[in-house]
């Protein structure tokens, strides 16, 4: 349809521009109209057109009508069709009315139905319910007669527990249940029995707990929810355990009361005894209480029973307090520490140490060992109610339904008596004062037991692998020290303190940085110091009186093993065994420079050696007692299981890796400044003169005539000449470099057999920085040809390799001589003859750590280049 009304409108488009375009060129006609002729003609043009148009618009005209006419009948059957489905749509209407009005009808129907059958239900219910009501009034009527109370209280509880609770008061039950033998209400008369069992159920529990009748205990307690006296079977049950907890640390108390003063940890084992009571309380009582009672009043119970176990151990402490004397003890030590004070004040003056030391003995009426023995008894105590407090937590969390994701203390535990007395009354500050004290009075005492390790089996130029060693020579007071760390460390992580670790840590590290870094560490290496000569050797100390026997047999001992040591541990004082056989000259040699030598100067590089060891193997000892022992050990967990609550473990972890690093930091510095004193003012100047034969042309015969005018002295060596003029005849001469590493190995051979692996390192790397610096300024002045190139690349090979070994880090410091000698070696055609420098394209493949400048210079200083 849309097709045929789009052609008929074009067909009108059509005619219409025909007779547009007719009447503009019957105008131009028009106007060029000159005779009669030419309007004949154009009357004819005219009139031929009009018969022509007519003709095509008779044709539009029926061809138009045709098609209305056609459309007209189309749309006729369109609207008949359109009837016929509004018809049907009004006959689905009006059965869809019907259908809902019927499933209305049917759904009125249904819900009448279902309220009948509630009310029957209910009714139903009702009935049971007061038949239930009266059979369990006739049975526990017949019950109390016969002073069955079990059976009794089980018929009163299903009556309370019935669905209904206002069926016991309905008039239908008034007027059912009541008999000629039970005439009272229901509702009175349950009221009264339960008054009455709670009367006769409270006697029998405390007759029971009096004749400890543990079945008949247990019977009246199950039977008291029954009758609807939760509370006060709860309450007896409390008292009753705590009666229980009370007499039994009254027991143990008084048993041994008379005997606690000479048995040491007796306060301790008092109060796990007692936690063990309560924890077993609460395990076992709990099945009971929480099947008769309900999960959730077993809350009501732990808190008596805390409060009883708080008052318990509250009293047990305070007798601890009081036997062990440790307010006496705690004055003791402030007067110990006063004595101390002025005894460091009254260094220098008139009064001697021994008589400061004698006086500050005398205050100190508590010995190191008694101290100790408390601070272990100290800390066991701490640690069971740390044990204690966590368990009673997670028993809470589990009664109450909780499951935090971080466990923290409950009210009772956080609150309680004893939790607020360790705090209130300084408790734990009590106990950091003795556990202090203890470290700085034994850290002190040990010092004037040290002993040194000899070094002699250990200066040999032969080199010793570890297998020949089982410890590196150290002093005992670093093995005394960690002990003493070690054991009050454990002493304040067994207490579960998170403020008495805390604390501690951060005592520990002053301690470190102030006694034995400084007071102790620093105060000996300056000693050392001034002792120490700048023309000194490492060799064997032999006193004078020894010299003579030693040299007749220094050949024997050089072969012998030395003394068996103890077996190596992590915190026991290392000891050194096995020596290694050194030839009979080099032992010859050393004796006669111990002769020349000062004896106190060889055996204050000893002790100076030996502390050197001290300080790295402590950094090693630290990082053992704290990393690996306590956070790197996953088999024990001794942070999560000893600092269960809030995120005491993490902050504790994070504060132990401060602490770690503080001390480490302290002790670097202390070793890097003892080894840098060492090479400075030991090593420099032997290193200076080993170093003044090598790199050096002592054969200027072989060069040209042209080029001995440029060589000069070298002023360290005074024979050295200032040209690198190599022939064929001495390029496999390699004798200056041979004799530089023989004596450099016998010189520093001895260091690396005793020093630890870190000290040599550091003292190496100071070694090497000097030779750099020293070669360096050297090789700028030389001048080489070809062969001389090749053979100082091979002279360095060898030197480096000796000096380093297998200390690759080391290497990198001889980059820029390196470099320097690459580009020595490089072709002529690897420069720009423009600049002089090497190639952009050569540039791109090394990491040049020289400039530009330098670079250039390096070229000029070989002389046979292509110009």
């Amino acid at each position: 349809m849309k097709e045929q009304v789009s052609s008929t409108s074009w067909e009108g488009s059509v005619i219409e521009g025909r007779l547009s375009r007719n009447l503009a060129r019957y105008t131009l006609l028009l106007d060029k109209i000159a005779t009669l002729s030419q309007v004949d003609k154009l009357s004819e043009v005219i009139a031929n057109d009009y018969a022509e148009q007519s003709k095509q618009l008779s044709t539009f005209v029926q061809e138009s009508q045709s098609s209305l006419n056609k459309q007209s009948r189309k749309l006729e059957l369109q609207r008949t069709d359109l009837t016929t489905t509004l018809t049907h749509f009004h006959e689905t209407v009006s059965t869809i009315s019907s259908s809902n009005t019927r499933a209305k009808a049917i759904h009125d129907d249904i819900e009448t139905v279902d309220q009948e059958r509630a009310l029957v239900d209910k009714t139903l219910q009702f009935v049971r319910d007061v038949r239930t009501l009266k059979n369990n009034i006739s049975l526990a009527h017949s019950a109390l007669e016969t002073k069955d109370y079990l059976v009794a209280a089980t018929a009163i509880n299903e009556i309370r527990n019935l669905p209904d609770k206002k069926l016991i008061v309905s008039e239908f039950a008034k007027k059912v249940v009541p008999s000629s033998e039970i005439p009272e209400e229901p509702s009175i008369l349950i009221k009264n029995w339960c008054k009455e069992l709670t009367g006769l159920f409270q006697e029998h529990f405390m007759k029971a707990t009096r004749t400890q009748n543990i079945k008949e205990l247990t019977l009246m307690f199950k039977m008291f929810p029954m009758i609807g006296q939760d509370v006060l079977g709860l309450d007896l049950y409390s008292k009753y355990v705590c009666d229980i907890i009370a007499d039994e640390s009254r027991k143990i108390m008084s048993n041994s009361m008379e005997n606690s003063t000479k048995f040491q940890g007796f306060f301790s084992q008092v109060l796990l005894h007692l936690f063990k009571i309560v924890s077993t309380i609460i395990n076992d009582h709990s099945k009971v209480i929480a099947t008769c009672y309900g999960k959730q009043h077993m809350v009501h119970v732990m808190e008596k029973v805390e409060k009883e176990a708080d008052l318990q151990a509250s009293l047990v402490l305070d007798i601890f307090i009081e036997t062990r004397k440790l307010d006496r003890t705690i004055s003791d030590i402030n007067e110990w520490e006063r004595l101390q004070k002025n005894n460091d004040r009254n260094k220098g003056s008139n009064q001697s140490d021994s008589e400061t030391d004698e006086e500050a003995q005398q205050g100190s009426v508590t010995s190191i060992h008694d101290l100790a023995v408390l601070i272990v008894e100290f800390s066991q105590i701490l640690q069971n109610w740390s044990m204690y407090a966590r368990f009673y937590s997670v028993k809470w969390n589990e009664f109450t339904d909780l499951h935090p994701d971080i466990l923290q203390p409950p009210p009772p535990i956080a609150d309680g008596k004893f939790a607020l007395k360790l705090k209130q009354d300084g408790i734990l500050d009590d106990f950091q004062v003795l556990v202090l004290s203890h470290l700085h009075r034994s850290f002190k005492n040990s010092i004037p037991l040290e002993e040194l390790p000899s070094l002699n089996d250990l200066i040999t130029t032969v080199p010793l692998s570890d297998n020949d060693r089982n410890s590196y020579p150290v002093t005992s007071v670093l093995d005394d020290l960690i002990l003493l760390v070690r054991k009050n460390l454990i002493s304040a992580v067994n207490t579960g303190q998170f403020e008495l670790l805390s604390s501690f840590l951060n005592e520990v590290v002053k301690f470190f940085q102030n006694e034995f870094l400084v007071r102790f560490m620093q105060n000996k290496f300056k000693s050392l110091q001034s002792k120490l000569t700048p023309n000194i050797s490492l060799k064997r100390y032999i006193p004078k009186g020894e010299e003579q026997s030693s040299a007749s047999n220094a050949y024997a001992s050089s072969r012998s093993v030395s003394p068996p040591a103890n077996k190596f541990s992590p915190l026991s004082r290392f000891t050194f065994r096995g020596a290694a056989a050194s030839a009979l000259t080099n032992i010859q040699s050393n004796l006669q420079a111990v002769v020349a030598d000062d004896e106190d100067s060889i055996l204050a590089l000893h002790h100076y050696l030996i502390y050197l060891n001290t300080l790295y193997l402590n950094k090693m000892y630290v990082h053992r007692l704290l990393s690996i022992e306590i956070l790197e050990d996953d088999s024990q967990k001794i942070l999560k299981d000893n600092f269960p609550f809030n995120n005491d473990a993490a902050q504790l972890q994070t504060l132990i890796v401060n602490s770690e690093k503080l001390v480490l930091e302290q002790t670097d510095k202390l070793s890097k400044w003892a080894v840098k004193y060492l090479f400075q003012n030991i090593l420099q100047n032997k290193v200076r003169n080993l170093l003044a034969a090598v790199f050096v042309n002592i054969n200027p015969s072989n060069s040209s005539t042209s080029n001995q005018k440029n060589m000069s002295r070298d002023n360290s060596a005074g024979v050295n000449q200032k040209n690198y003029i190599t022939s064929i005849e001495d390029f496999e001469d390699l004798s200056q470099i041979n004799s530089f590493n023989n004596k450099w190995n016998q010189l520093i051979t001895p260091y690396r057999n005793i020093l630890h692996k870190e000290a040599y390192v550091e003292l190496l790397s100071n070694i090497v920085g000097y030779i750099v610096g020293t070669l360096e300024q050297r090789i700028w002045t030389l001048e080489f040809n070809e062969l001389g190139v090749t053979k100082l690349d091979r002279e360095l090979s060898l030197f480096i390799g000796n000096i380093c070994g297998l200390h690759y880090n080391l290497r990198e410091m001889f980059l820029k001589l390196t470099q320097i000698v690459l580009l020595l070696g490089l072709d002529d055609d690897s420069f720009d003859l423009t600049t002089g420098d090497i190639k952009d394209d050569f540039d791109g493949t090394f990491d040049w750590v020289i400039t530009s400048q330098k670079r250039i210079k390096a070229r000029s200083m070989k002389i046979d280049r292509r110009q």
